[in-house]
């Protein structure tokens, strides 16, 4: 039996993506979702996760969007004079991004720690349980990785990026968002967004999918406000992911294939 992770990032973002994913969910083939603990439409996202026990709802720890859970006197290295976030594409023009102490000094161990478990118990307090997987979001340091892992121990929840790569998920369609040279850049051209098929992309692997037995799939489906505008340039692709999501072409063929849309509950 073909089996598919079908993944989509960054619930709660803002209301609009919020709502792209819920009807990916609901309309489509969208199974797994981590929330934006620290955004203010995270409590708006939360109200749709108890009438959905068909999807597995995760955390998505971020800290190049939107405010900080923690005190932002308390994260000096990771915010702005606003209290935001540092923005990916500004940390990545850094040089010290180029190099692991230069990385460090960006991202310091106790500042991330600090924010990533404040987004954590932000995520509890609002669901009323725990998160079901740990997820990254954008750029990753090791700072970053090496706190998810010790909340993964500690709260014996899975953390994506390692179950994956443990059980191979690493399907083509996983390979080709990862190694997406506009993502690695953190360019985001907007006439490119609005040309992406994310249905093609998928249709043209289909017989891949069914040869691999078990793949992942992780995109970012939701819709387009003027808030997410404000808060990243990854934007109008959003609606082409979530149209793919949501495609009567895809559904269809998952259909007529005996695809199983698994989650990460079926991985551990």
């Amino acid at each position: 039996m073909t089996k598919i992770l079908f993944q989509g990032d960054d619930f709660g973002f803002t209301r609009a993506v919020t709502l792209g994913i819920v009807d990916s969910i609901d309309r489509g083939v969208l199974r797994n979702t981590g929330l934006f603990a620290n955004m203010p439409s995270a409590e708006f996202a939360v109200s749709f996760m108890k009438d959905r026990p068909q999807a597995c709802f995760g955390i998505d720890f971020n800290l190049v969007a939107g405010p900080s859970v923690s005190d932002p006197k308390e994260i000096p290295h990771l915010v702005d004079e606003n209290g935001n976030f540092i923005k990916s594409g500004v940390r990545t023009r850094d040089p010290r991004w180029q190099s692991e102490e230069g990385r460090a000094e960006l991202f310091p161990y106790d500042e991330v720690k600090k924010e990533l478990w404040a987004q954590f118990n932000r995520f509890v307090e609002l669901a009323g349980r725990k998160p079901e997987y740990l997820h990254e979001h954008s750029i990753s340091s090791e700072n970053y990785r090496k706190v998810i892992k010790e909340i993964s121990v500690a709260e014996g929840i899975p953390y994506s990026t390692e179950i994956l790569g443990r059980l191979h998920m690493d399907g083509p369609m996983w390979k080709l968002f990862e190694t997406n040279i506009a993502s690695q850049k953190k360019i985001f051209d907007p006439m490119d967004q609005l040309n992406k098929d994310t249905v093609k992309q998928f249709m043209d692997i289909k017989e891949e999918l069914v040869a691999n037995g078990c793949s992942s799939f992780v995109c970012h489906p939701g819709y387009v406000d003027a808030e997410l505008l404000g808060w990243t340039t990854l934007s109008l692709e959003r609606a082409k992911d979530a149209e793919m999501m949501q495609s009567p072409a895809v559904k269809k063929w998952c259909e007529e294939n005996g695809v199983e849309l698994i989650t990460y509950r079926d991985l551990v």
